[in-house]
């Protein structure tokens, strides 16, 4: 792993790690919807300035279809999220925030239809009784309030996630992100209007707050976050997001004197442990499945003849790892590849995507060559 994965990864944790510490400072001064009419507003600027600069760029898509993870994410989350920040100490939020992988990890059973083993279940029951100790027993109705709305941004968080993994397939996460931020500006700048609480509060809490969040938190670690997934595994990016966690404890510790009760260090360490176990193991299935295929990352490169093309396709070892993070194998690429079955297709940026329904394979030509870009499994 680069030092520059290193840094991206670090960089993030203390983003994200800080985040709760300038929402808790700006709902000093602001309600929770002024607040966030403020941090959309500072974020939609922003991603507008960069389109007008062409550093993103949209296609003509059906934008409507995103209804359903803007529900979720920005508005539910960040309504629970902001509401729950201000009844609770900023280490405590962050601890409950890293609950989200876990939560997915549940619902995925019933949404999806994955199934684990014995061992997985038993990790989410350890991940369950963690979260129980994160919670907390010593509560006051201001306290369990808090704590219960920071669950429900946590559930919502969970349910964007899984909504996400189809329509990430359709829209890139340029074009998801500014739709988020700009129907998050105008939801909660018309609800703070129409119940009549926005107000315009400028000060260092509110304006800092409101930069931080917009600018780091909803652009700079957006794109630290692409680069990791790029360069990096699945596994070493969530161990980093697991350090936001460290980093929101001790910085509501270190700079509001915020207190964490053992059982709450204790129970975040056993949801973390929790949440590394699973994810090694999961890594560790893919990358079986994917040896079953026989096919090693010594070799150079390996050739799969394309039918629908009538050309010998390069499998470069960047193209095994991507195969091997979605746990396609290589017999079953083969399968789409080779299949009559299958439909390719040439999409508007010159590349050509094949597949047979279940999965997608995303090609380019290059020189005279045929590469493998990505595979993806369809969710039904």
């Amino acid at each position: 792993m680069s030092w520059k994965v290193v840094l991206a990864g670090v960089s993030v944790s203390l983003i994200f790690g800080f985040s709760f510490l300038f929402t808790k400072n700006a709902l000093d001064h602001l309600n929770p919807l002024t607040f966030l009419s403020y941090r959309f507003f500072v974020a939609s600027v922003l991603f507008v300035a960069l389109k007008f600069f062409g550093l993103v760029r949209f296609e003509r898509k059906s934008y409507r279809k995103l209804w359903r993870l803007i529900v979720f994410q920005p508005i539910l989350y960040f309504l629970f999220e902001t509401m729950g920040v201000a009844r609770i100490n900023s280490s405590e939020a962050g601890m409950i925030v890293a609950l989200i992988p876990i939560v997915v990890n549940v619902l995925a059973i019933f949404m999806l239809k994955e199934r684990g083993d014995s061992i997985h279940y038993a990790l989410l029951l350890t991940s369950f009784l963690g979260s129980v100790l994160i919670v907390g027993f010593d509560l006051t109705a201001q306290n369990l309030l808090g704590k219960l709305l920071m669950l429900l941004a946590v559930f919502s968080a969970a349910l964007y996630t899984i909504s996400a993994r189809k329509l990430s397939k359709e829209f890139t996460p340029e074009e998801i992100s500014f739709f988020m931020m700009l129907s998050g500006f105008v939801f909660f700048s018309l609800v703070s209007l129409l119940s009549g609480q926005f107000r315009l509060v400028l000060n260092v809490h509110t304006v800092s707050a409101a930069l931080y969040l917009g600018i780091l938190s909803s652009a700079v670690a957006f794109f630290l976050l692409n680069y990791m997934v790029k360069h990096a595994s699945p596994i070493l990016t969530s161990l980093f997001s697991n350090l936001t966690t460290v980093v929101a404890c001790l910085v509501g510790v270190t700079f509001r004197g915020e207190r964490v009760g053992f059982e709450q260090i204790l129970g975040v360490t056993i949801v973390l442990a929790s949440l590394f176990v699973m994810t090694n193991r999961s890594r560790q299935t893919k990358t079986k499945s994917f040896d079953q295929g026989k096919v090693t990352h010594d070799n150079e490169n390996t050739i799969i003849r394309v039918n629908l093309l009538g050309k010998n396709l390069l499998l470069t070892p960047h193209a095994y790892q991507r195969m091997i993070e979605r746990g396609v194998s290589l017999e079953e690429l083969k399968k789409v590849l080779e299949s009559e079955k299958s439909h390719a297709m040439v999409q508007k940026n010159g590349r050509i995507k094949v597949s047979d329904g279940h999965i997608e394979v995303i090609l380019q030509l290059s020189g005279g060559a045929l590469y493998l870009v990505t595979v993806m499994r369809k969710i039904e």
